[in-house]
Protein backbone atom coordinates (compact mmCIF):
# COMPACT_ATOMS: atom_id res chain seq x y z
CA UNK A 1 0.00 0.00 0.00
CA UNK A 2 1.42 3.50 -1.23
CA UNK A 3 0.74 6.53 1.34
CA UNK A 4 1.06 10.38 -0.16
CA UNK A 5 2.37 12.72 2.53
CA UNK A 6 0.92 16.11 2.09
CA UNK A 7 1.59 19.53 3.95
CA UNK A 8 1.56 23.12 3.43
CA UNK A 9 4.46 25.61 2.96
CA UNK A 10 4.38 26.86 6.24
CA UNK A 11 6.26 23.51 6.92
CA UNK A 12 9.66 25.43 5.51
CA UNK A 13 10.70 21.69 4.68
CA UNK A 14 14.09 22.54 2.55
CA UNK A 15 13.61 21.82 -1.22
CA UNK A 16 15.88 18.70 -1.29
CA UNK A 17 14.28 17.24 1.41
CA UNK A 18 10.87 17.36 0.16
CA UNK A 19 12.00 16.05 -2.86
CA UNK A 20 14.00 13.09 -1.37
CA UNK A 21 11.06 12.19 0.22
CA UNK A 22 8.31 12.50 -1.75
CA UNK A 23 6.42 15.09 -0.10
CA UNK A 24 3.93 17.42 -1.65
CA UNK A 25 3.87 20.97 -0.21
CA UNK A 26 0.67 23.25 -0.72
CA UNK A 27 1.59 26.48 -0.69
CA UNK A 28 -0.08 29.49 1.14
CA UNK A 29 -0.22 33.01 -0.32
CA UNK A 30 1.26 36.08 0.63
CA UNK A 31 0.61 39.69 -0.57
CA UNK A 32 2.33 42.59 -0.68
CA UNK A 33 -0.43 45.53 -1.71
CA UNK A 34 -2.16 44.25 -4.85
CA UNK A 35 0.60 41.98 -5.47
CA UNK A 36 -0.19 37.89 -4.35
CA UNK A 37 2.31 35.37 -4.50
CA UNK A 38 2.45 31.57 -3.95
CA UNK A 39 4.46 30.83 -1.10
CA UNK A 40 7.82 29.18 -1.69
CA UNK A 41 7.00 29.22 -5.61
CA UNK A 42 6.30 33.10 -6.88
CA UNK A 43 8.54 34.86 -4.70
CA UNK A 44 11.98 33.43 -2.96
CA UNK A 45 13.03 33.85 0.40
CA UNK A 46 15.45 36.32 0.21
CA UNK A 47 13.48 38.83 -2.35
CA UNK A 48 10.45 38.31 0.40
CA UNK A 49 13.08 39.25 3.46
CA UNK A 50 14.08 42.43 1.28
CA UNK A 51 10.47 43.47 0.50
CA UNK A 52 9.71 43.25 4.18
CA UNK A 53 12.15 45.46 5.48
CA UNK A 54 11.76 48.61 2.59
CA UNK A 55 7.23 48.27 2.42
CA UNK A 56 5.69 50.49 4.57
CA UNK A 57 2.48 47.81 5.02
CA UNK A 58 3.12 44.53 6.33
CA UNK A 59 2.08 41.91 4.00
CA UNK A 60 -0.64 39.66 4.92
CA UNK A 61 -1.12 36.11 4.28
CA UNK A 62 -4.17 33.83 3.45
CA UNK A 63 -4.45 29.98 3.50
CA UNK A 64 -5.02 28.21 -0.21
CA UNK A 65 -8.43 27.25 -1.06
CA UNK A 66 -10.34 23.96 -0.88
CA UNK A 67 -9.67 23.91 -4.75
CA UNK A 68 -5.90 24.15 -4.33
CA UNK A 69 -6.71 20.67 -2.11
CA UNK A 70 -8.76 19.16 -3.95
CA UNK A 71 -6.93 19.82 -7.11
CA UNK A 72 -4.22 18.07 -5.24
CA UNK A 73 -5.90 14.95 -3.64
CA UNK A 74 -7.57 14.28 -6.90
CA UNK A 75 -4.16 13.80 -8.59
CA UNK A 76 -2.42 11.91 -5.57
CA UNK A 77 -5.27 9.76 -5.15
CA UNK A 78 -4.96 8.63 -8.77
CA UNK A 79 -1.51 6.55 -7.92
CA UNK A 80 -1.53 5.83 -3.98
CA UNK A 81 -3.71 4.22 -1.94
CA UNK A 82 -4.61 6.71 0.87
CA UNK A 83 -3.07 10.46 1.67
CA UNK A 84 -2.14 12.09 4.85
CA UNK A 85 -2.20 15.85 4.69
CA UNK A 86 -0.23 17.43 7.90
CA UNK A 87 -0.55 20.90 8.83
CA UNK A 88 -0.18 24.14 11.15
CA UNK A 89 -1.93 24.98 13.86
CA UNK A 90 -5.55 25.88 13.33
CA UNK A 91 -5.49 28.87 15.80
CA UNK A 92 -2.69 30.44 13.78
CA UNK A 93 -4.14 29.62 10.21
CA UNK A 94 -7.28 28.33 8.42
CA UNK A 95 -5.36 26.26 5.95
CA UNK A 96 -6.58 23.40 8.32
CA UNK A 97 -10.18 23.39 7.42
CA UNK A 98 -9.43 24.22 3.69
CA UNK A 99 -7.40 20.67 3.41
CA UNK A 100 -10.63 19.26 4.95
CA UNK A 101 -12.99 21.05 2.75
CA UNK A 102 -11.34 19.57 0.21
CA UNK A 103 -10.66 16.08 1.38
CA UNK A 104 -14.36 15.77 1.81
CA UNK A 105 -14.78 17.25 -1.79
CA UNK A 106 -12.31 14.15 -2.94
CA UNK A 107 -12.85 11.64 -0.09
CA UNK A 108 -16.65 12.08 0.71
CA UNK A 109 -16.51 9.05 3.16
CA UNK A 110 -12.95 9.92 5.00
CA UNK A 111 -11.69 6.29 4.32
CA UNK A 112 -8.67 7.70 2.05
CA UNK A 113 -7.41 10.79 2.76
CA UNK A 114 -6.42 12.20 7.03
CA UNK A 115 -6.18 15.79 7.72
CA UNK A 116 -4.07 16.31 10.69
CA UNK A 117 -3.67 19.51 12.44
CA UNK A 118 -0.38 18.84 14.26
CA UNK A 119 -0.54 22.55 16.64
CA UNK A 120 2.91 23.40 15.12
CA UNK A 121 4.44 25.42 12.74
CA UNK A 122 7.38 25.59 10.82
CA UNK A 123 10.44 23.57 11.39
CA UNK A 124 8.58 21.48 13.86
CA UNK A 125 6.05 20.64 11.75
CA UNK A 126 8.30 20.04 8.94
CA UNK A 127 9.61 17.26 11.08
CA UNK A 128 6.63 15.61 12.16
CA UNK A 129 5.83 15.63 7.81
CA UNK A 130 9.43 14.01 7.70
CA UNK A 131 8.55 10.88 10.46
CA UNK A 132 5.10 10.53 8.88
CA UNK A 133 7.01 10.42 5.20
CA UNK A 134 9.49 7.58 6.77
CA UNK A 135 6.56 5.51 7.83
CA UNK A 136 4.93 5.92 4.84
CA UNK A 137 8.53 4.68 2.79
CA UNK A 138 8.40 2.07 5.33
CA UNK A 139 5.13 0.41 3.76
CA UNK A 140 3.02 1.92 6.78
CA UNK A 141 -0.86 1.56 5.79
CA UNK A 142 -2.61 4.59 6.27
CA UNK A 143 -3.78 4.43 9.87
CA UNK A 144 0.17 3.72 10.33
CA UNK A 145 1.11 6.61 9.05
CA UNK A 146 -1.94 8.34 10.55
CA UNK A 147 -0.26 6.75 14.11
CA UNK A 148 3.11 7.64 13.60
CA UNK A 149 2.20 11.36 12.80
CA UNK A 150 0.62 11.54 16.82
CA UNK A 151 3.27 9.92 17.98
CA UNK A 152 5.76 12.43 16.57
CA UNK A 153 3.24 15.47 17.76
CA UNK A 154 3.63 14.32 21.03
CA UNK A 155 7.36 14.46 21.02
CA UNK A 156 8.23 17.45 19.23
CA UNK A 157 8.92 20.67 19.97
CA UNK A 158 10.30 24.00 18.97
CA UNK A 159 11.77 27.14 20.55
CA UNK A 160 12.41 30.60 18.77
CA UNK A 161 14.16 33.91 18.99
CA UNK A 162 13.14 37.14 17.75
CA UNK A 163 14.35 40.33 17.00
CA UNK A 164 11.25 42.61 17.73
CA UNK A 165 7.70 40.86 18.55
CA UNK A 166 6.27 43.49 16.28
CA UNK A 167 5.53 41.82 12.70
CA UNK A 168 3.80 38.70 15.37
CA UNK A 169 1.65 41.96 16.81
CA UNK A 170 0.91 43.57 13.74
CA UNK A 171 0.06 40.21 12.19
CA UNK A 172 -2.17 39.20 14.88
CA UNK A 173 -0.12 35.90 16.10
CA UNK A 174 0.89 37.24 19.45
CA UNK A 175 -0.88 34.60 21.02
CA UNK A 176 -0.13 34.21 24.69
CA UNK A 177 3.67 35.85 24.49
CA UNK A 178 1.46 39.02 24.66
CA UNK A 179 2.86 38.62 28.09
CA UNK A 180 5.84 40.18 26.67
CA UNK A 181 4.98 43.06 25.28
CA UNK A 182 5.19 46.46 27.84
CA UNK A 183 8.70 47.47 28.87
CA UNK A 184 10.83 45.14 26.77
CA UNK A 185 11.95 47.45 23.84
CA UNK A 186 15.40 45.89 24.91
CA UNK A 187 15.44 41.96 25.32
CA UNK A 188 15.19 39.16 22.47
CA UNK A 189 12.19 37.25 23.29
CA UNK A 190 12.49 33.15 23.25
CA UNK A 191 8.55 31.88 21.95
CA UNK A 192 7.37 28.32 21.56
CA UNK A 193 4.07 27.00 20.79
CA UNK A 194 2.12 25.72 23.53
CA UNK A 195 -2.07 24.12 22.64
CA UNK A 196 -0.83 25.51 18.54
CA UNK A 197 -0.25 29.11 19.46
CA UNK A 198 2.74 31.73 19.98
CA UNK A 199 3.52 31.14 24.07
CA UNK A 200 5.99 32.75 26.00
CA UNK A 201 9.58 31.21 27.53
CA UNK A 202 11.77 33.95 28.63
CA UNK A 203 13.23 36.93 27.26
CA UNK A 204 16.93 36.96 27.74
CA UNK A 205 18.61 40.76 27.73
CA UNK A 206 21.06 39.98 24.87
CA UNK A 207 21.09 38.10 21.51
CA UNK A 208 24.05 36.20 22.81
CA UNK A 209 22.72 35.21 25.97
CA UNK A 210 19.01 33.97 23.77
CA UNK A 211 21.37 32.04 21.92
CA UNK A 212 22.78 29.83 24.78
CA UNK A 213 19.24 29.94 25.88
CA UNK A 214 18.44 28.21 22.79
CA UNK A 215 21.25 25.78 23.24
CA UNK A 216 20.35 25.12 27.06
CA UNK A 217 17.08 23.78 25.83
CA UNK A 218 17.86 21.54 23.17
CA UNK A 219 20.33 19.96 25.50
CA UNK A 220 17.71 19.67 28.23
CA UNK A 221 15.60 17.95 25.66
CA UNK A 222 17.99 15.45 24.75
CA UNK A 223 18.27 12.34 22.95
CA UNK A 224 16.63 13.23 20.38
CA UNK A 225 15.46 11.55 16.91
CA UNK A 226 15.33 14.87 14.55
CA UNK A 227 17.17 18.49 15.06
CA UNK A 228 16.66 21.27 12.82
CA UNK A 229 17.75 24.88 13.11
CA UNK A 230 15.89 27.69 10.58
CA UNK A 231 16.51 31.54 10.20
CA UNK A 232 14.71 33.96 8.27
CA UNK A 233 18.24 36.39 7.60
CA UNK A 234 21.13 35.47 9.46
CA UNK A 235 22.33 31.84 7.20
CA UNK A 236 26.30 32.78 8.92
CA UNK A 237 24.61 33.03 12.37
CA UNK A 238 22.56 29.96 11.99
CA UNK A 239 25.36 27.85 10.77
CA UNK A 240 27.22 28.40 13.89
CA UNK A 241 24.60 27.63 15.79
CA UNK A 242 24.10 23.82 13.94
CA UNK A 243 27.62 23.30 14.47
CA UNK A 244 27.47 24.22 18.35
CA UNK A 245 24.05 21.59 18.77
CA UNK A 246 26.01 18.97 16.34
CA UNK A 247 26.78 16.53 19.18
CA UNK A 248 23.06 16.07 19.60
CA UNK A 249 22.25 15.78 16.76
CA UNK A 250 20.82 11.98 15.54
CA UNK A 251 22.55 10.61 12.90
CA UNK A 252 21.00 12.47 10.28
CA UNK A 253 22.93 15.53 11.47
CA UNK A 254 21.02 18.77 11.97
CA UNK A 255 18.81 19.99 9.17
CA UNK A 256 19.05 23.92 7.87
CA UNK A 257 16.22 25.42 6.93
CA UNK A 258 15.16 29.30 5.89
CA UNK A 259 11.72 30.53 7.28
CA UNK A 260 9.53 30.93 4.25
CA UNK A 261 7.80 34.14 3.51
CA UNK A 262 4.10 33.18 5.58
CA UNK A 263 6.12 32.20 8.54
CA UNK A 264 8.40 35.16 8.52
CA UNK A 265 5.44 37.87 7.57
CA UNK A 266 5.19 37.31 11.39
CA UNK A 267 8.59 35.96 12.97
CA UNK A 268 10.57 38.94 10.37
CA UNK A 269 14.23 39.21 10.08
CA UNK A 270 16.51 38.27 12.36
CA UNK A 271 14.79 35.74 13.54
CA UNK A 272 15.90 31.94 13.73
CA UNK A 273 14.96 29.01 16.29
CA UNK A 274 15.14 24.66 16.94
CA UNK A 275 12.97 22.19 16.63
CA UNK A 276 13.56 18.32 17.35
CA UNK A 277 11.49 15.33 17.93
CA UNK A 278 12.66 13.70 21.39
CA UNK A 279 13.12 10.13 21.36
CA UNK A 280 10.90 7.88 22.99
CA UNK A 281 11.47 7.47 25.97
CA UNK A 282 12.03 3.60 27.93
Amino acid sequence: MSIAIVTDSTSDLPKDVVEKHGITVVPLNVRFGMEEFKDGIDIDNDEFYRRLQIESDLPTTSQPSLGDFSEVYRSLIAEHDGIVSIHISGKLSQTINSAIQGARDVDSDGEKIKTIDTGQATIPLGLIVIEAANAAASGANLAGVVKAVHDAMGRARFYGMVDTLEYLVKGGRIGRAKGFIGGLLKVTPIITLEDGESSPVTSPRTRRKALAKLKELVEEAAPLDQLAVHYSTEPEEIERLAADLAHLAPEGGVMISQIGAVVGTYAGPGSLGVGFIRKKSG
